[in-house]
């Protein structure tokens, strides 16, 4: 497996604490079979947020601290981007980092709500080029309750990876259902550990390819794990499997619109 999504680097954001963190955590990938991994700390625009500069000075010490403690861990730059109408601007200007330079660019959706300007975000990075890459989907509260709003960005050009963790039931049963739906509906085209640290959010991740093996046929096993993150590293292009809507979507969506209409009389009786 290669991993696009970790937060390995020291002192970037709230992943690794320090490099004794940053070395463990390698460790690990190491242990699990993982070789290659982009590191991919938070761009929070006045929030959260280290200069690219900062972000390969980090990347360098890193590597030459691996070396010195021979693991053999290959170390790529990246961001996840947190969504802003001017991400193109800031892209432009260099302060972002696409996944190790390529048309790839990792994004982050706000978990409760989804901006009205997210598909014309989309439209634009497509036509500059790029190609963005939609983290964690199934932990966005919109998406879980109708999937097909995955399908949409996805039918306009965008890709979507989902944590590893949460097929095991990590962050609750629904992100696992909806992890679940997404890729049985092909709209997954990439695993990633998303770590954070050497315990609580590490990328021990045996358990979670043994329990995705169960969920999906050999070669999707292949493009979520390995294919499609080599394209990335390479920058060439993905051969996507076409994703497919979930049919029914609008019924269920109904039923708990109701349901949710008459707990709210139930409660101010």
């Amino acid at each position: 497996m290669i991993d696009i999504h970790s937060h390995i680097l020291p002192y970037m954001d709230d992943g690794s604490k320090d490099m004794d963190m940053s070395l463990r955590i390698a460790e690990i990938y190491v242990e699990n079979g993982i070789y290659k991994v982009i590191a991919t700390p938070h761009y929070m625009d006045g929030v959260m947020y280290k200069s690219n500069e900062e972000l390969r000075i980090g990347l360098e010490n890193l590597k030459k601290s691996l070396a010195r403690a021979g693991i053999p861990l290959e170390l790529y730059p990246g961001n996840e981007v947190y969504i802003k109408p001017d991400i193109i601007d800031d892209l432009e200007k260099g302060k972002i980092s696409t996944l190790n330079d390529s048309r790839y660019i990792l994004i982050e959706l706000p978990m409760n709500e989804i901006p009205i300007y997210v598909e014309e975000l989309i439209y634009e990075l497509c036509i500059k080029g790029y190609v963005p890459i939609i983290a964690h989907p199934e932990r966005y509260t919109k998406i879980s309750k109708d999937p097909n709003i995955l399908y949409r960005y996805i039918s306009m050009g965008a890709l979507a990876q989902i944590n590893l963790k949460s097929i095991e039931g990590f962050y609750g049963s629904r992100v696992k259902n909806t992890a679940e739906l997404l890729l049985k509906h092909k709209m997954i085209h990439f695993v990633g550990s998303d770590s954070h640290s050497s315990n609580h959010r590490s990328p021990d991740l045996r358990n979670s390819l043994n329990i995705l093996s169960d969920l999906v046929d050999d070669k999707y096993f292949d493009q979520l794990t390995f294919k499609n993150q080599e394209a990335v590293l390479k920058n060439k292009a993905i051969d996507i499997i076409p994703p497919k809507k979930v049919v029914g979507q609008g019924d269920r969506n109904f039923v708990h619109l109701i349901w949710s209409k008459l707990q709210g009389i139930f409660f101010d009786l």
